[in-house]
């Protein structure tokens, strides 16, 4: 334990030994933050003040297209169709997901199913589904029906949709909205993610340098095996990084009334989990590299590739779909995921959850790598 401590100390006074690291550990944090965030916001100014509905052709039928080009001239609204219906939760603008499926056999009525779904960020939600239902049911009540419907093949005149049933569907699907901006909600995760990453990504560095220096073989003389060695400046980047994330948490939570603590225990655990996850990618880093130059710029370049294809700095629900399968093996993108539901108050605790476990075991599983190579290059230097 006195080695274990020795090292941990000692890595900590190593890292703030100069004045500029607090502009990476804080300052550039925080600056980033705010401008993607007020970026956001800027969006929703002169011209874009109007709603944002999604639509999500899971049908791919004459007649779905038909409604889709109607929505589009829906006055006061804007429309977007995705490839993805998992984009509402993926990004804090629509209020509103319009889900096209095939109709179920048996079924009468509509060519189609329709779902509303509503966004938990959004508070105008509610109220841009019912202006949506009421409208479909004015165009229907007037007889109204989108241009391209006759000259298309097969196609059937659009869906009637009364309100009631619009309520209807909004009632069995609509979670209640958060009361936190979701453009702030995104950028504070996302830049939480990224500025962690970057230095739990360059204790590789660290360690290459300190075997140049001498520093590591003698402390590898001492009783204490090589996983507590290894353990222990893990652990002290782990430290560095708890830290850094409650100063961010508390920024947003404090400047932008984000919902951070409505699941303390499971934003406890994936902060924890996200650290460790990254702690050990970084040993893994130190230990197959050769350089600290090597390893400090494959640390940076892969932590920034992380967090871009994890969701951090761009919605990857809005990704191509061959990138998509992708991010779901990036552990960025699930602790994006595992913050996210966690500011969600709607959501369950199944997604945290799952975010903590992916991360755990990815760390478990890196960790024995980092320490098999670590000893493998012991023996070969023996």
């Amino acid at each position: 334990m006195r080695a274990f401590l020795a090292i941990v100390i000692k890595d900590i006074r190593l890292r703030f030994s100069s004045p500029m690291e607090l502009v990476f550990f804080i300052l550039l944090p925080v600056v980033f933050t705010v401008a993607l965030s007020s970026a956001s916001l800027a969006g929703t100014g002169k011209g874009k003040a109007a709603p944002l509905v999604l639509l999500h052709d899971g049908a791919g039928t004459a007649p779905a297209r038909a409604f889709i080009q109607m929505m589009g001239t829906m006055p006061d609204v804007r429309v977007q169709e995705v490839r993805d219906p998992t984009a509402l939760i993926a990004t804090s603008d629509p209020d509103l997901l319009l889900s096209i499926a095939p109709r179920g056999a048996g079924e009468t009525g509509l060519p189609f199913t329709l779902t509303f779904r509503l966004s938990p960020w959004r508070p105008s939600a509610a109220a841009t589904a019912r202006r949506v239902g009421e409208w479909l049911a004015g165009r229907d009540a007037s007889g109204e029906r989108p241009a391209e419907t006759s000259t298309m093949p097969g196609a059937t005149p659009a869906p009637s949709i009364t309100p009631a049933a619009a309520n209807a569907s909004q009632a069995a699907s609509a979670p209640a909205a958060a009361s936190a901006p979701p453009t702030a909600a995104v950028g504070n995760a996302g830049q939480i993610i990224t500025w962690a990453l970057v230095p739990l990504l360059g204790l590789g560095a660290g360690f290459i340098g300190e075997r140049r220096r001498g520093t590591m073989r003698r402390i590898r003389s001492s009783p204490a095996p090589r996983g507590v060695v290894l353990s222990a400046s893990v652990a002290a980047e782990v430290a560095g990084a708890l830290v850094q994330i409650a100063l961010l948490v508390s920024f947003g939570t404090l400047v932008f009334r984000l919902p951070w603590f409505s699941h303390p225990l499971e934003l406890l655990g994936l902060v924890i989990a996200f650290c460790f996850a990254g702690a050990a990618l970084g040993a893994f880093l130190g230990e197959v590299c050769r350089t600290s130059r090597q390893a400090g710029s494959l640390g940076l370049a892969i932590s920034l590739v992380l967090a871009v294809f994890g969701g951090c700095w761009y919605p990857s629900a809005l990704f191509p779909a061959g990138l998509r399968s992708v991010t779901r093996m990036d552990p960025a993108g699930w602790a994006m995921d595992g913050f996210l539901a966690v500011l969600s108050p709607s959501a369950a605790t199944g997604p945290a959850l799952q975010s903590m476990a992916l991360l755990l075991a990815f760390a478990a599983v890196v960790f024995l790598l980092a320490t098999a190579a670590s000893r493998l290059r012991g023996s070969t230097a023996g």
